[in-house]
């Protein structure tokens, strides 16, 4: 029986998200600011995204028009603008008000929604465009995530409150922030890069498997 990829990806998607649900009632520290919108970031980006990217590559042919091969760095670097504003300083004090906030959420989820789309619309030998992309991804989003994990102090302060390393608990929040992006990232971007190079050897497996096949009938014609 072959291996279906993408239902593995699936099946690791909706791990990681039961995975989060289950860490507010394990972890204090999930109730900060920055941890509950890291996992708000993560729920929508790599869970929500592409398992709604997927279903409407095969449900939708508009979709799979807006997501074509040219798009792929488009939107691959709408996804790191994006991501890189909302958190900078600035885009974490905009975030901080209500409206703002749904509007971060939207816009990220959005750009990530198209960036899965052009990525699962890399067919045949356009492949190694996608896994460019993921893996590129995954650095960036993985070198946020260190920079939040191992930050000897707070990096982002709201409001009027200066930074003070002295806070326990922003820091401890800030951490698992890092921490949980840091975890998602493999799990979701590199994961997914492996998926495609998996389904691009096999695609190549099949066609020469067809041109041995169809030249050993010739032979046999002949």
């Amino acid at each position: 029986m072959r291996v279906r990829p993408l239902n593995l990806l699936t099946f690791a998607e909706l791990s990681v998200l039961a995975a989060l649900a289950f860490l507010p009632l394990y972890h204090d520290e999930i109730r900060g600011q920055q941890s509950c919108r890291m996992i708000t970031h993560i729920a929508l980006m790599t869970i929500a995204a592409p398992v709604l990217a997927g279903w409407l590559r095969k449900q939708a042919r508009s979709a799979t028009e807006l997501a074509s091969m040219t798009s792929l760095p488009a939107a691959t670097a709408l996804q790191a603008a994006l991501f890189i504003a909302w958190h900078s300083p600035p885009g974490l004090a905009m975030a901080g008000h209500g409206g703002d906030s749904i509007i971060m959420q939207a816009t990220l989820f959005f750009s990530a929604l198209w960036f899965w789309l052009t990525v699962f619309n890399q067919d045949g030998r356009h492949s190694w465009r996608a896994v460019v992309a993921l893996l590129l991804t995954a650095k960036l989003f993985c070198l946020i995530a260190v920079l939040l994990t191992f930050a000897p102090r707070v990096l982002y302060v709201s409001g009027a409150m200066a930074p003070n390393p002295a806070m326990a608990s922003d820091l401890a929040d800030q951490q698992l922030a890092g921490l949980l992006m840091i975890t998602a990232c493999p799990l979701t971007y590199v994961l997914a890069a492996i998926v495609l190079i998996y389904r691009w050897f096999q695609s190549l497996c099949d066609s020469r498997s067809d041109v041995a096949q169809s030249a050993l009938v010739s032979e046999n014609v002949s």
